[in-house]
């Protein structure tokens, strides 16, 4: 059973390859980086490495390497008990599997690059954006209505113009008139390829 686990961690590391072999920030040089933090806001940029210039990306995979001790490629309890305890903090295991489950996924490289982005960028979590959009989900069915979600965009708060809509709509997740939010929030904040 254990050689299979190892198996399935090693099969699993090469699922969720780290920064390495992020496309297009791993190969631009240093003085074309990507933006800095403040120039792109993450929610409008589907890939979290275009984000951060090279020699950051570099420095947040050597904090995550850090913290992946057992080098499986994810942040897990152990990994994490084990920086607590570095640091001279006695944490309950409890408390550390808690802090882990708070993310939606395992806590992979390209996931703690994403969190990164979230906090040093300001933007709300998928579930603050998630419960937004469930605010105008009455009946709680995890979609609203194409033509409702066009009315509120247009008419309502910061009142977008048909251009800005039709931009939006592009990638939006609608079928038979329905938007889905859910898969809507999880395009923008983790971008198209991780849908």
């Amino acid at each position: 059973a254990k050689d299979k686990e190892k198996k399935e961690k090693k099969d699993k590391k090469k699922d969720d390859a780290p920064a390495e072999e992020a496309p297009a920030a791993a190969a631009a040089p240093a003085e074309e980086a990507a933006p800095t933090p403040s120039a792109a806001p993450i929610h409008k940029v589907g890939n979290v490495f275009a984000l951060f210039k090279q020699n950051q990306i570099q420095e947040f995979k050597e904090a995550f390497t850090m913290i992946d001790q057992d080098r499986d490629g994810i942040i897990g309890p152990d990994d994490l008990g084990n920086i607590f305890q570095q640091i001279g903090r006695e944490v309950d295991p409890k408390v550390v599997k808690e802090m882990l489950a708070e993310s939606a996924e395992k806590l992979n490289f390209t996931h703690f690059l994403t969190l990164f982005g979230e906090k040093l960028h300001g933007t709300d979590t998928e579930g603050t954006l998630r419960d937004a959009f469930a605010l105008f989900d009455e009946d709680k069915l995890g979609y609203l209505l194409e033509e409702y979600v066009k009315d509120l965009l247009t008419n309502v708060g910061d009142q977008y113009n048909k251009d800005e809509i039709k931009q939006v709509w592009k990638e939006a997740p609608i079928e038979g008139g329905k938007f889905d939010y859910v898969k809507f929030v999880r395009l923008i904040k983790r971008g198209k390829e991780e849908e």
